[in-house]
């Protein structure tokens, strides 16, 4: 009988709203060893630009947090942070500008601004980084970056030359910015795991400004907006940037970085799972688990799991997927797909028992993947 330890890598991404990617791993990697000591568990929580991107490569890279006093999507002052390796600002907008920060009844893109997410990226450049790596997921504005402008120094100008406030609210009225004295020097890496355009029925106010809190009616104000928005960076920069694939993400913050800034968007989880030096791990381990929230048709754009799998597929490792809500859509992509939910059993009790189910359901994986190994 072949007692040869079995190396398993956990890399999962975080469970949106219940478990963040390093506790699903520690849960995973509890139920292993409490099976069998014949498991080596390596942990490599992974992310792509969604929820916990920040923090993921921060502990990657051994990167320095840094806390920053800002001022969170409606103005009120916050604790919030960047993390620092070299010349290179690791920051997570959800972390100032973030709906996590906002009570359920406090959301309205209308009001909400990324301006704190400006004053982490002004701090990081004060503290002499060049190049910022944005993860742009859990953002709770639609304004289109103006407030992140207003916090790098770039004036907000209407028709009648008053200056305006940089909200969602305010993008029908720009007509034009005037940059501060002096335009800094850097690069940004916006990190991002959604493909929407600016405008249309996929856009950033259709898609995105109902889970942040707008209505019917602001959908189409917000939509106005935005395109007035674009149109204002098209004059003044001589280029088009609507229609351009993940301008939507984040409320459409990714417009004046492209526009004023020198950025570019990375496809989320291949850039992280680069910067883990991802294949290394994969060709260390002899099974591969991953995971998140939701396994389904989207898990197939560029999601975490999806490029964890392509990475083990092409060094010929089984890979294994574990969800809360699964279907059929994505089950070609891994090895073997499942819901670690018993039965039935509603939303708010599903996230609240997510470690215990996730731990029940790993430590019987274990014991299968145990027996069929020895």
């Amino acid at each position: 009988m072949n007692k040869t330890k079995m190396k398993v890598l956990v890399a999962p991404n975080s469970m949106k709203g219940s478990l963040n990617a390093f506790e699903f791993a520690d849960v995973v990697e509890k139920a292993f060893f409490d099976v069998s000591s014949d498991f080596i568990v390596r942990k490599v929580p992974v992310a792509d630009g969604g929820d916990f991107t920040g923090e993921v490569l921060c502990r990657a890279l051994n990167a320095v947090p840094v806390e920053v006093e800002v001022k969170d999507p409606l103005g009120r002052l916050v604790q919030s942070k960047y993390a620092k390796i070299g010349q290179k600002a690791i920051i997570e907008m959800a972390d100032a500008s973030g709906i996590k920060l906002l009570r359920s009844n406090e959301l309205n893109p209308m009001e909400t601004s990324s301006f704190g997410t400006g004053q982490l990226i002004r701090a990081a450049l004060k503290d002499g980084c060049t190049e910022i790596l944005l993860g742009v997921g859990g953002s709770a504005t639609v304004d289109g970056g103006l407030g992140m402008l207003a916090a790098l120094g770039y004036k907000l100008i209407d028709e009648q030359g008053r200056m305006l406030e940089g909200k969602g609210g305010s993008l029908r009225f720009v007509k034009k910015i005037e940059p501060p004295a002096l335009v800094e020097n850097f690069t940004v890496n916006i990190i991002c795991d959604v493909h929407n355009p600016l405008l249309g029925k996929n856009g950033a106010a259709a898609v995105f400004g109902p889970q942040k809190g707008a209505t019917p009616e602001m959908v189409g104000e917000l939509e106005a907006g935005l395109a007035n928005w674009a149109g204002v960076l098209e004059n003044q920069c001589g280029k088009d940037f609507s229609g351009v694939e993940g301008a939507g993400a984040a409320g459409g913050i990714v417009l004046p970085l492209l526009a004023c800034c020198n950025a570019k968007i990375v496809p989320g989880a291949a850039f992280v799972l680069n910067q883990l030096n991802f294949q290394e791990h994969v060709n260390w381990a002899d099974v591969v688990i991953t995971g998140e929230g939701k396994l389904d048709g989207q898990t197939l754009c560029d999601k975490a799991p999806k490029a964890v799998a392509d990475v083990a597929r092409e060094q010929k490792k089984p890979v294994f997927a574990i969800g809360g809500t699964v279907t059929g859509e994505a089950t070609d992509a891994f090895d073997g797909i499942f819901s670690m939910i018993p039965g039935p059993i509603s939303l708010e009790e599903a996230m609240s028992r997510s470690g215990e189910m996730l731990y029940q359901f790993s430590f019987e994986f274990a014991k299968l993947i145990r027996a069929m190994r020895f």
